[in-house]
């Protein structure tokens, strides 16, 4: 299918034939890219995590999807379960685009767990005859069976102040009260957290928008997510079109940003904090999105991809990935992200690390023990690699030697300020992406790497183990 003609992302699941998705699904699932034991799609392009949650005894996790090529069309929310992360239920399409608000798409939303149903609340997406679109935010229910039903919209557009870019929204439940959090452009041009309050559900009504501090930081802040633990307010938003003189940070297309402060003040609309810092220092990581399980554990998935890069597995007819499930947690003014305890599981074979090995698998965990500078390869036998190094007071990620260079208008090397000297460094590759964890958590790197035919992991001054990592299970019956 053709997807420079632009109508064709319009074209629905049902109008196209068995035939046709059973190749694209062999040609997805025979890619050598494909990852094993990250969420990924049967075919066609995954994005943002959606409705993600703890109900039922199980986590769940919703994410955007369109089916029937690697390009962002008609979007579905597509959902899987697990109990342990490393078995997984296949519930297939959770929401799809077919009521008159959300015809054009039903894009991000978050979910709010109650005792017998699962609240869903997204951004329903239509275009009228002018080809004008328009976005609102919806409701939908699901109970313990998996059934979803849609119930309307919740907040209708709001041209006097924002733009159609109006989306992604988020919940907080405090006592009878509801207040939604929405991403939104002004009709000013620039980026705004639109604030609503819903009491005793009599409807909710527009606060105005959360000030934050920064009069001026990009055009659209998309996907926010925000939560409260112990006294402080966690915002973690994507604002398109900001930039940075500093080779630290802000060198994505869209990056993510966070912040931590005082809770909101909803009766003033003010948010106080301590200023922001990058969530993400690789080249493939947005759209965030932060639940609480039944441990009290703050889990986070991103999107492992990004909006404006063409990636090498697009001619096999899927794109992108969710990053492993981590565990947030706060020290001061940082957020720390460690790789969710539950993937130690998947470990099936570990070796003592090697100045140069030949790779069993191109899906393995690195302990990697470092102290000042040191270096590794991930490479092949005609030398092409991506590069992770540090010096004293930096990080480096170079993908400029990699077999199938990408998006190399946005850069192909990533810089971080280094916090620790003496440190364990935890590297995730799957196949076609990779995710470092260095400084306890308080640095990451997530990124896509296409090294053809990996074999050879090279590593200079270090030190640790290698575990290759099983595949996820994913099961429908």
């Amino acid at each position: 299918m053709d997807f420079s003609n632009r109508q064709n992302r319009l074209v629905r699941l049902s109008e196209v034939s068995q035939s046709y998705l059973d190749k694209i699904k062999n040609l997805a699932q025979s890619d050598p890219y494909y990852p094993s034991y990250h969420i990924a799609p049967l075919h066609g392009l995954l994005n943002d995590p959606n409705g993600l949650s703890f109900f039922n005894g199980e986590h769940h996790l919703f994410y955007q999807w369109f089916p029937l090529g690697p390009v962002h069309g008609l979007k579905h929310w597509y959902h899987v379960s697990t109990q342990d992360f490393v078995h997984f239920y296949d519930h297939g399409v959770a929401m799809w685009p077919d009521q008159e608000y959300d015809l054009q798409g039903c894009y991000t939303g978050v979910a709010l767990a109650k005792q017998e149903e699962l609240h869903l609340y997204y951004t329903a997406n239509r275009i009228d005859q002018m080809g004008e679109i328009h976005q609102t935010q919806a409701f939908a229910v699901m109970n313990k069976q998996g059934e979803v039903s849609k119930k309307g919209v919740l907040v209708e557009e709001n041209r006097e102040h924002y733009t159609h870019e109006f989306r992604d929204p988020i919940i907080l439940e405090q006592n009878d009260q509801h207040y939604m959090l929405v991403g939104a452009q002004g009709v000013d041009g620039k980026g705004k957290l639109a604030a609503y309050h819903n009491f005793r559900n009599d409807g909710f009504v527009h606060l105005g928008n959360i000030d934050i501090g920064l009069e001026d930081f990009g055009y659209m802040w998309e996907c926010p997510n925000y939560f409260e633990q112990d006294d402080l307010g966690i915002f973690i938003f994507s604002p398109q079109g900001v930039a940075s003189d500093s080779k630290y940070d802000l060198n994505n297309v869209f990056s993510v940003v966070y912040m931590i402060g005082n809770p909101i003040d909803f009766n003033s609309c003010t948010y106080t904090h301590t200023g922001w810092h990058e969530l993400d220092k690789g080249f493939d990581f947005y759209a965030p999105q932060t639940y609480l399980d039944e441990q009290g554990r703050r889990i986070l998935l991103g999107w492992l991809g990004n909006s404006k890069s063409e990636y090498p597995t697009d001619k096999n007819y899927w794109a992108h990935m969710l990053t492993i499930p981590r565990q947030l947690t706060v020290e001061g003014e940082y957020l720390l992200q460690q790789p969710l305890t539950e993937l130690t599981a998947l470990r099936q074979t570990s070796l003592p690390l090697t100045p140069k090995q030949r790779l069993i698998s191109p899906a393995f965990e690195l302990e990697l023990e470092v102290k000042g500078e040191f270096c590794v390869l991930f490479g092949n036998d005609l030398q092409e690699c991506l590069q992770f190094s540090g010096s004293s007071s930096e990080f480096c990620l170079d993908r400029s030697n990699v077999s199938q260079l990408h998006a190399e208008q946005f850069g192909t090397v990533r810089y971080a300020k280094r916090a620790q000297d003496e440190q364990v460094i935890r590297i995730f590759v799957d196949h076609s992406s990779i995710e470092i964890f260095a400084d306890n958590g308080r640095t990451v790197f997530t990124s896509r790497l296409f090294v053809q035919d990996m074999s050879q992991l090279r590593i200079a001054n270090a030190s640790g183990v290698i575990h290759y990592l099983a595949p996820i299970q994913l099961s429908s019956s």
